[in-house]
């Protein structure tokens, strides 16, 4: 045994002889192998064909989306055969107006103003003026009497006013429209009261030529019309007779102008009072 040890032994190189080269530490092959790789692949990448220019986009998953971009190729394809044939891109359509507002009915917009205060208190002011006028003409015809026609100095068959007595419902009332015309603007309106012969002795009795121009006079010397407009009469101012009855000036009280004299009163077919005579003396008063 100790010889096969020196024969293993003999075989082995000497010190100083040629020793084969070493070979690469693990690290200078590992980075060998590393660089190698590197090399391939760049290979691999050189080789490989290059991606397009211009990749077809991706389709959308969705498919409404997928149906707005295909009408938006569409429509650019559209636009470039429009322009390379010279025309200009079609404007989109023009929003149609709105539809007219209906309007209101005149009543509806008339009622509308009535939510204004100023609106409200003028037309309550109408209301009462037009009410305060209908009682004012309601309590002079049905104190005074009427006036029998218009103020055109004519009645309804076109007879001038002073020659239709005015019908008074009571010799009372007959009077009193005698002052009560006096005192407006037309005095001559106040001969409506009288008949025929009650207008003369009614012009005899002021010196006058006939009874307007009487009662023109009688309304120059009235100082306050209101109170010439409503005399008193006393409880024994006026006496009925049948069909004639008598009103004493004296037995009155007359404020804002001159008193006038008696009156004597017909009652008419119709029921109504004319003056049928007047004087401005009588002897009933006494003293």
């Amino acid at each position: 045994m100790w010889d096969v040890a020196d024969q293993n032994e003999s075989h082995r190189p000497e010190p100083g002889t040629n020793l084969p080269a070493k070979p690469h530490s693990a690290e200078v092959v590992d980075a060998e192998v590393v660089e190698s790789a590197v090399v391939e692949s760049n290979v691999v990448a050189a080789d490989a064909p290059a991606p397009a220019a211009s990749a077809r986009p991706q389709q959308p998953a969705d498919d409404e989306e997928f149906r707005q971009y295909h009408q938006f190729l569409e429509f650019q394809k559209f636009r470039e055969w429009q322009q390379s044939q010279g025309g200009d891109v079609a404007p989109p359509p023009a929003a149609a107006p709105p539809a007219a507002t209906p309007k209101k009915p005149w009543w509806k917009r008339a009622l509308g103003l009535l939510r204004y205060k100023l609106v409200r208190r003028l037309i309550y002011l109408l209301l009462a003026l037009l009410l305060l006028n209908y009682l004012y003409n309601s309590l002079t015809t049905s104190f005074f009497g009427g006036s029998g026609g218009d103020n055109t100095g004519t009645g309804s068959d076109g007879v001038p006013i002073d020659s239709v007595p005015v019908k008074s419902d009571n010799p009372q009332q007959a009077v009193r429209g005698v002052y009560n015309w006096l005192r407006g603007p037309n005095p001559d309106r106040t001969c409506s009261l009288f008949d025929a012969t009650g207008k003369s002795g009614f012009a005899t009795a002021h010196q006058a030529p006939d009874c307007a121009t009487a009662a023109r006079q009688l309304h120059g010397q009235i100082t306050d019309p209101n109170a010439y407009a409503n005399p008193k009469f006393d409880h024994n101012a006026v006496t009925i007779v049948g069909p004639e009855a008598q009103v004493l000036g004296c037995r009155m009280q007359v404020n804002g102008g001159p008193r006038l004299g008696s009156f004597k009163l017909t009652q008419q077919p119709d029921g109504g009072w004319a003056i049928s005579a007047y004087t401005l003396q009588t002897s009933s008063c006494g003293g």
